[in-house]
């Protein structure tokens, strides 16, 4: 079944921004307050009641292609997913089932629905394809998005809270419980600041069992990218800011044993580049003081052709 919403008062829309981690990757698990941007690409999820009353949930999910790339059938009685087994049918089923479990009045109607979802995004970007989905499937759900991630996938929730807000945030994990305030990072080298996709996905949930088994003692790392992430917030230039960026990737480097993307990719870049999220994939935060020519045939001659401008890739 393929759901067609075609005017707006059809059903009900829900939408999440896609998110970069600009400073405490890893360490934001453990309490040390990261700067988190949101996209403009991100995930939208519509859901239409149907005539029929027969405890069934139709599921389309469609890429940035406008491809269906998932097509489930789900008895809203228990999620039981009726048309597949797949890793990516059970994973969904957890989801709805966490739901219920955080709103016991979450689809018990017995109604059919028909679910689309739709990404602006290559699901292999890693800007969020699972947790904007989460953020819409809570806000539909009225329920608690960072619980429902930590129910079912796990992670520090930086990336949830991203998806429902259209500014710079820090986002900051205190006693166990997420904060999230606007960040208001906006300085005047934004033009300098450019975004490359470096063509493969790295899996969160690896780089977070890396960092949890690799790294014991955190209190004097998370007390340096403290100090570092306040201070890119009030940093006003970009020789400053390069500078920021070299002592953070040190301090991670040196941590988790793991080699400085710079080194391994970049070692005659001009400017400085910063991993973003989870190191070894998804992107790197580049500056520049050439022109975005130079810098694109620069990435170009290295077969990295996905690059984007701040405003290109940032909602403003």
């Amino acid at each position: 079944m393929k759901l067609k919403i075609t005017h707006n008062n059809e059903g009900r829309t829900y939408y999440g921004h896609g998110k970069l981690l600009i400073t405490s990757e890893y360490f934001v698990l453990d309490g040390a307050p990261a700067i988190s941007l949101p996209t403009k690409f991100g995930q939208t999820l519509r859901v239409k009641e149907l005539h029929a009353s027969d405890h069934t949930l139709y599921w389309i999910a469609l890429n940035s292609k406008g491809e269906v790339w998932l097509n489930l059938v789900f008895d809203t009685r228990e999620f039981e997913c009726l048309n597949a087994k797949t890793p990516e049918a059970e994973r969904l089923s957890k989801m709805l089932r966490e739901a219920r479990k955080l709103n016991a009045n979450f689809i018990t109607d017995g109604k059919d629905r028909a679910v689309e979802t739709k990404l602006e995004f290559p699901n292999e970007w890693g800007l969020g394809s699972s947790t904007t989905l989460i953020h819409c499937l809570a806000t539909w759900a009225e329920v608690d998005g960072y619980t429902l991630l930590q129910n079912t996938i796990g992670g520090s929730g930086y990336d949830v809270a991203a998806a429902g807000h259209d500014t710079p945030i820090l986002y900051q994990i205190e006693n166990g419980a997420p904060h999230t305030t606007p960040a208001h990072w906006s300085p005047p080298f934004l033009d300098n600041i450019y975004f490359a996709y470096l063509g493969h996905k790295k899996l969160s949930s690896e780089a977070i069992k890396y960092y949890k088994e690799e790294l014991k003692d955190k209190t004097h790392a998370i007390n340096e990218l403290t100090r570092i992430t306040e201070q890119v917030l009030k940093c006003t230039d970009l020789e400053t800011f390069d500078a920021l960026v070299y002592e953070h990737e040190n301090i991670v480097a040196s941590n988790l044993k793991l080699m400085k993307v710079k080194d391994t990719l970049f070692s005659d870049y001009w400017g400085s580049v910063k991993s973003l999220g989870a190191w070894g994939g998804d992107y790197v935060m580049m500056t520049n003081t050439r022109s975005y020519d130079e810098l694109r045939e620069y990435l170009k001659a290295k077969n990295i052709t996905t690059v984007f401008r701040w405003d290109e890739l940032i909602i403003p």
